[in-house]
């Protein structure tokens, strides 16, 4: 599937080139995996990997140890 831009991109290449982190909300199915995908050089899958859930219960350094800018999908998932 192409990815379609949003008006939202240039908005997160100038948060990025500003903060450590950028909080991407917004209703479920709305495309904000798919948008913080085209900026991040790794990705970690909470809700999909069961190891990296894990390691973040245990130590969020291993899971948060990726290239940024680092996608970390599902952050609400944190197994409390």
């Amino acid at each position: 599937m192409n990815y379609l831009p949003r008006v939202v991109d240039g908005l997160l290449t100038a948060r990025l080139g500003s903060a450590g982190a950028v909080l991407i909300e917004g209703p479920k199915a709305c495309g904000k995996t798919r948008t913080a995908e085209q900026q991040a050089r790794s990705a970690v899958y909470l809700d999909r990997d069961d190891a990296s859930l894990l390691a973040l219960q245990i130590d969020p350094t291993l899971v948060l140890a990726g290239d940024p800018p680092q996608l970390v999908d599902e952050w609400q998932l944190d197994g409390t």
